[in-house]
């Protein structure tokens, strides 16, 4: 079971899909200020934890009672007004000061493509998976090896440039690939049930879900 999951204020999970099954499991929930109003429409209670500047979170009875700490019924609030950070840095921040470890975040994707974008590769700063309908990013730093389905959709995103690799189990090798941007590896296949990784500084590998 995962531990702790951070809900971003993107585009929320299917019913019944792996993100939604981790936010059910989970022993903690962490919402990012908006995405409180979502996971309460859907699971019918508050999350453990709201985390935000609190520009988008429109629940009135949230309003009306965020005054009132003492009830049962509310989550902790961690209110952080400053702009410099959006609201997912600022849960993955208030996760790693608790001392909660390796987070895995949900909501991420699916509404403004360049939320997305800044979400994904501010969530690879702080080492944490994220999991969407469609896939996951899982992050590498040294080895790492994975069991997946044989002809599974396989990218990696290497932001920095001096990044080398190496892998077995892929349809097109990463030996020796250099990175001339971060898409270079993007859209390759497995062509075994594991494959393993080595990676010089963090990379992005995503998995796509099969149709």
């Amino acid at each position: 079971m995962v531990e702790t999951v951070i809900v971003a204020n993107g585009e929320f999970p299917k019913k019944g899909g792996a993100a939604w099954r981790l936010i059910a499991a989970a022993a903690r929930v962490v919402c990012c200020d908006g995405a409180a109003d979502a996971y309460r429409r859907r699971f019918r209670r508050w999350p453990d934890v709201i985390v935000g500047d609190f520009d988008s979170i429109r629940s009135e009875n949230f309003r009306s009672q965020i005054s009132d700490l003492k009830s049962q019924e509310l989550p902790e609030v961690a209110c952080v007004p400053e702009q410099d950070t959006n609201d997912l840095e600022k849960a993955m921040t208030y996760c790693a000061k608790q001392g909660w470890r390796n987070p895995v975040i949900v909501g991420a994707t699916g509404k403004r493509e360049d939320h997305a974008i800044g979400n994904v590769f501010r969530a690879l700063d702080y080492g944490c998976e994220i999991v969407t309908d469609r896939g996951r990013f899982v992050p590498v730093r040294g080895k790492a090896s994975f069991r997946v389905a044989k002809g599974a959709a396989v990218s990696i995103f290497a932001p920095d440039p001096k990044t080398r690799m190496t892998s077995k189990g892929l349809q097109w090798p990463l030996d020796d690939v250099k990175f001339k941007n971060l898409y270079c590896a993007t859209l390759n296949r497995t062509t075994t049930t594991r494959v393993s990784l080595t990676a010089t500084h963090p990379v992005y590998v995503y998995f796509a879900e099969r149709n």
